[in-house]
């Protein structure tokens, strides 16, 4: 495999950028020695951004991305959100906006854990698809749709087949949620089936997310939770490994850490550290 320079990256709020700025200058942390060279940014429409962070952020030596986490791919846009979060990112170098499909905000209610997932078939695969253009060209700014974590309906698409689709039809690449795909499999009780190397899918994964899952028997019913405080276990480093050796145009890795202590964050970076290592020596 001919080696490939994929960043490692890390997301959160702002409160959570600054925290990063300001340890990526700590020759103590790790974010200084690894380094981390690329942030999420998760943000909301009413967000405020300051001035003196945007003047860091536009001289820094990392990209960005957003992670707005309100818009529903799958269901009716809220222009007056679009307006907001678009004159936010406004000011910052945002490369790509990252978000999950599926509908995560009820008018000012926003859903979390209870969010809906569409089924996998060709009604929500026209309007995922419509919705990702539309938003692209208003944006300006490249959109890359996640696959989320929940999954109400399966419909009667195969997985990658589904994504593979709705990135043609969008001209969207897609973010790969590790996480979201096993809970998935688990879900469905299905393998952890990857594509053959040479899927077409490989070509349109911009990014690749990893976090912490906890999965357990609830009166003797398989519950799992995508779990970013966690530290990653093996079921998901062998999962991240088999798919990184397959990614061709792969801009980061971005590890979803959100609440973890330090020595979780230490022992996670170094484990994604390692793999890309020993990935660029296949």
């Amino acid at each position: 495999m001919k080696e490939r320079s994929i960043r490692i990256g890390v997301s959160g709020d702002i409160e959570k950028l600054k925290q990063f700025i300001q340890h990526r200058n700590d020759i103590n942390h790790i974010y200084h020695h690894t380094p981390i060279r690329h942030f999420s940014l998760g943000i909301r429409p009413w967000d405020k951004i300051e001035n003196s962070l945007v003047e860091t952020c536009l001289s820094a030596d990392f990209t960005m991305s957003a992670h707005p986490v309100d818009i529903n791919f799958s269901g009716v846009i809220d222009m007056a959100d679009l307006k907001s979060l678009k004159e936010a990112l406004a000011t910052l170098p945002i490369i790509y906006i990252e978000e999950d499909i599926g509908i995560w905000r009820n008018g000012n209610l926003f859903l979390g854990a209870h969010q809906t997932n569409p089924p996998m078939n060709k009604t929500t695969l026209k309007t995922t698809a419509d919705n990702a253009r539309i938003i692209n060209d208003y944006f300006e700014i490249p959109i890359v749709l996640e696959n989320p974590p929940i999954y109400s309906e399966f419909g009667n698409i195969e997985f990658w087949g589904f994504y593979l689709e709705l990135c043609r039809r969008s001209e969207c690449m897609m973010a790969l949620d590790i996480g979201h795909y096993l809970g998935y499999c688990k879900t469905k009780g299905l393998a952890f089936d990857l594509p053959c190397a040479t899927h077409e899918i490989w070509n349109l994964i911009k990014t690749v997310h990893i976090s912490g899952v906890k999965s357990w028997l609830w009166n003797g019913i398989p519950v799992w939770l995508d779990q970013h405080s966690d530290p990653f276990n093996n079921e998901l480093m062998e999962t991240f490994k088999n798919t990184i050796i397959k990614t061709r145009k792969t801009h980061n890795v971005l590890l979803e850490m959100e609440g973890a202590p330090l020595e979780v964050e230490n022992s996670n970076i170094s484990l994604i550290k390692n793999a890309l290592r020993d990935a660029n020596k296949k």
